[in-house]
Formats: C-alpha cells, structure tokens, sequence
C-alpha cells in the first residue's frame, strides 16, 4: 500500500467509526458508554493517523496524549477537546503492564466523547479538505 493509499484508508476508517459511534448514542441498551468512548478513541485515532500519515510524521504511540502531541504544529485543538481526550487516556492506560487501569466511563461522559469526535472530525476535515473524496 503506498502512502496516499494508506493515509486515505485510515481516513475512510475514521469516518466508518465515526458514523458507528453516532448511531451508538441512539441504541444505549446495546451501546454502553465503554463501547461507545472505544468507538470514539478508535474514530479519533484514525483521524490523526490519516494527517500523521499524509504529512509524513507518525506518532510516538496511539494513545490520546501521544497523537495530540503528534498535532502540535499541525492544527490547533481546543483545550476542552484536548482535555477531554486526556480524560479517555485516564480512563484506560492500558499501554504499561505496570500502570493498567481501566475505569468505566459514566453515560454522561458520553455527550463530551461525541463533542470531542466532531471537533476532531471536523478538523480534520479542514485539514484534509483538498485531498478527501468524500463519498
């Protein structure tokens, strides 16, 4: 897969998460907000990867702390998204077998996770604006 391909696709991905998160809200007997904060965080990550990827610069990590260090320089994201995001990394470290932790984020946790995606999303959106196909 060459880079456009690959930037490309983890973009489509992003936005195929994304579309699943959003109908997740809609079906809380099925979509816990565990489920739906993983959606988001997958949909988010795919996003930066897409703009690490086309700009040639990956991240050091694919937690939330590592890829909005990878944005500095890139875009500017609001403080109550980064701080959200950083709030999702608390949630779950599951990086270091030292330091797991997993705390279950509360259903109203989840209108700040869709806030955070569409600013990312949108974002990104801007970012990419003049590379995406849009279909």
């Amino acid at each position: 897969m060459d880079d456009a391909q690959s930037w490309t696709q983890f973009y489509r991905d992003g936005r195929a998460f994304e579309r699943t998160a959003r109908g997740a809200v809609h079906r809380p007997q099925v979509f816990t907000p565990e489920i739906i904060q993983n959606l988001v965080a997958m949909a988010i990550e795919k996003y930066f990867m897409a703009i690490c990827l086309k700009r040639g610069q990956l991240p050091d990590n694919h937690t939330m702390t590592d890829l909005l260090d990878a944005m500095k320089g890139k875009m500017v994201i609001p403080d109550e998204t980064q701080n959200t995001l950083l709030y999702m990394d608390q949630l779950q470290q599951i990086c270091s077998v030292e330091l797991f932790h997993i705390e279950k984020p509360k259903s109203e946790d989840v209108p700040r996770f869709m806030e955070a995606l569409t600013v990312v999303s949108t974002l990104t959106q801007q970012e990419l604006a003049n590379e995406i196909d849009h279909s």
